[in-house]
């Protein structure tokens, strides 16, 4: 793929890092809240994405889960102290089951397994995320889902080799991501309606 896909790779990254950019801004202002609990489920899930994609062979597509464990974990350290500060024990077994997905897959190298069971504990950790969104959506970034649903795109159009294993988690988050940016403009306009 070449400079194509270092193209692509590098315009995934611009587009996680700018979404970084809007969310710190938007937690300094006091506009967002960020939720330390999550941000660390979803870090140590981007890095066992990036792992499996890694060990499969994926270079440039495999940047923006890369970018995307750096990011997540940073905003946990700058959550703890803005953000939320009581955790369900529900939030608790997501970031256990998180660990868990990432230790099986540093003991096991099973790919296809480590890719469907990260998908799965992102996709269920997401529920708090839509929970939160959804009774109080001005708590949370649109412009920050909805790029971080966008900056997919490039790095699937980068993805080589394309697979299950490779693929399947980035392609989930692009549309979780999406769906939480919508849910949010939309209970956002009823709520205004209301008012």
């Amino acid at each position: 793929m070449g400079d194509w896909g270092d193209a692509l790779g590098l315009l995934s990254v611009a587009l996680a890092i700018l979404a970084a950019i809007i969310y710190i801004l938007q937690t300094l202002r006091g506009e967002v809240r960020p939720h330390p609990l999550s941000w660390f489920l979803f870090g140590i899930l981007s890095l066992t994405g990036f792992l499996v994609q890694r060990g499969e062979g994926v270079r440039q597509g495999s940047w923006t889960l890369m970018a995307m464990t750096v990011i997540c974990f940073l905003f946990v350290a700058a959550s703890v102290a803005r953000g939320e500060r009581s955790f369900s024990p529900r939030e608790w077994a997501f970031a256990v089951a998180g660990g868990a997905v990432f230790v099986v897959y540093l003991f096991t190298r099973q790919s296809n397994v480590a890719a469907a069971l990260t998908t799965l504990v992102d996709a269920l950790g997401y529920g708090p995320t839509f929970v939160r969104g959804w009774s109080q959506p001005k708590k949370d970034s649109v412009a920050s889902f909805a790029l971080n649903g966008v900056k997919f795109v490039p790095s699937l159009m980068a993805m080589d080799p394309i697979s299950f294993a490779t693929s399947f988690y980035p392609a989930t988050l692009l549309v979780l991501n999406a769906a939480v940016a919508i849910m949010l403009v939309m209970r956002r306009r009823a709520l205004d309606g209301r008012s």
